[in-house]
């Protein structure tokens, strides 16, 4: 039996903390939307916009309802900053109890482990919460604070289900205490309704590439470049498009005018979202040299792939789960100039290869990545997974946030020991699980 009405759209409330731009998460959100919004669910999207405005109107696009969190002031400084962090997650705090009373869901997207969410959630008593990590515990381990120890505490204690990408990621949290029976793996989607049609096969002795990534340290831009290099005098119809911004845009052009491949690579800028799928067709593998810290189950592949682009990418977090090294792309090590070079010379003088390559990169990409087959599977926990204590708290315990969130200051707490039971984050939190 559902656990809530058929007739009723289901309200799938998605929060995403942390600011870091548009970034692959944003995306990733954005497609779900659209295919929940497709599947009769009304989905909301509740976020901080500042800085991206842009997502005001793409989460329109794509059918979601965007709520944006209330902005902050960042230029306060020692006791003026705690007793403004204090008074910033309280403000939050109200905000969000009153947007998740309309909620049937609450869809969590971990990067940050901000405890704000946890605690609205509480208050509000949310029927359902989902959480989706994304970043390994690899990555989380420098830097593990007070605040993030307290958020992860309850959230093993509150969440139906905890998601990760891929499987080497999931195995982590569940060493962390996460009970494996509401661990699960759910990859990353793309609407294919958006990313439609094919590119086209180069002609011989042709080869377009595109990285679309953002332009800082750790994506493998350098290194790509350096491979050029060596090819691009042995193969005139050699070709890059580069995709996305950064800090270090100038440093790589730079870089390109030095290697004097100017006349090869060209500089995309920011690319729009609907525009994305025209740029991959244009071209015919995309390439992520990737060996930044905390990349994760990159989308810009699986983009490619829904358009039939195969890969060249490293062994590098949860690549590996998305490229089939030899089947629907090519794995390098991290940072490896010269297999980096022998792989995208493979493509080039190896068609059977390329064209196998693409027919697999595109069914793989139709089994395991489209928003529709992702959605469905979210669609299950938010239906079927019984709720977890719904029970909102008495009204004497709604000062318990402004109090937490006092105590635990500002994000940038004072780093804590990894393994020490989590800093028996129950003394934290002054709450009952």
């Amino acid at each position: 039996m559902n656990a809530f009405p058929l007739q009723k759209p289901l309200r799938v409330f998605h929060y995403i903390g942390g600011n870091f731009g548009i970034t692959g998460i944003e995306t990733f959100v954005l497609h779900l939307c659209a295919a929940q919004k497709g599947a009769g669910f009304a989905p909301s999207i509740i976020l901080d916009v500042e800085g991206r405005e842009q997502l005001r109107t793409m989460a329109e696009d794509h059918g979601a309802t965007l709520h944006a969190l209330p902005t902050r002031n960042r230029n306060a400084r020692g006791l003026a900053r705690k007793i403004e962090s204090a008074g910033y997650r309280a403000a939050q705090i109200r905000m969000l109890v009153k947007i998740l009373r309309q909620s049937d869901v609450l869809h969590i997207h971990e990067l940050t482990f901000g405890i704000e969410i946890y605690l609205a959630a509480r208050i509000a008593g949310v029927p359902k919460l989902i959480v989706t990590h994304h970043a390994s515990m690899t990555f989380h381990k420098e830097g593990w604070t007070r605040q993030q120890a307290a958020t992860f505490w309850l959230q093993k204690r509150w969440a139906s289900r905890i998601v990760l990408p891929y499987k080497a990621a999931s195995e982590e949290y569940i060493a962390h205490g996460v009970s494996r029976d509401r661990a699960a793996i759910v990859p990353y989607c793309v609407d294919q309704n958006v990313f439609t049609g094919l590119a086209g096969e180069p002609e011989p002795g042709e080869l377009v590439l595109v990285m679309a990534a953002r332009l800082v340290e750790g994506k493998g831009h350098r290194e790509l470049i350096a491979a050029l290099a060596q090819l691009a005098p042995h193969f005139p119809g050699l070709r890059l498009l580069i995709a996305g911004v950064g800090p270090l845009r100038s440093a790589i052009e730079a870089e390109v005018d030095r290697s004097g491949l100017g006349d090869i690579v060209e500089f995309r800028g920011q690319v729009d979202l609907r525009a994305m799928p025209e740029l991959l067709r244009s071209a015919h593998v995309v390439v992520l040299p990737s060996y930044m810290w905390g990349e994760t189950f990159p989308l810009c592949l699986l983009e490619g792939m829904a358009v039939g682009l195969p890969a060249i990418a490293t062994r590098w977090f949860g690549i590996p789960d998305i490229v089939e090294d030899g089947e629907t792309g090519i794995l390098v090590e991290p940072r490896d100039v010269e297999t980096l070079a022998q792989a995208i010379r493979r493509f080039l003088t190896e068609p059977g290869d390329y064209r196998r390559a693409r027919r697999k990169a595109v069914a793989r990409f139709n089994a395991r990545y489209t928003s529709a087959a992702v959605a469905a599977a979210y669609s299950e926990f938010y239906r079927q997974e019984p709720a977890r204590n719904t029970r909102g708290w008495p009204k004497w315990a709604k000062i318990a946030p402004i109090l937490a969130a006092a105590f635990l200051g500002a994000p940038d707490a004072t780093p804590v020991d990894f393994d020490d039971d989590l800093v028996d984050a129950r003394s934290t939190v002054m709450i009952r699980a």
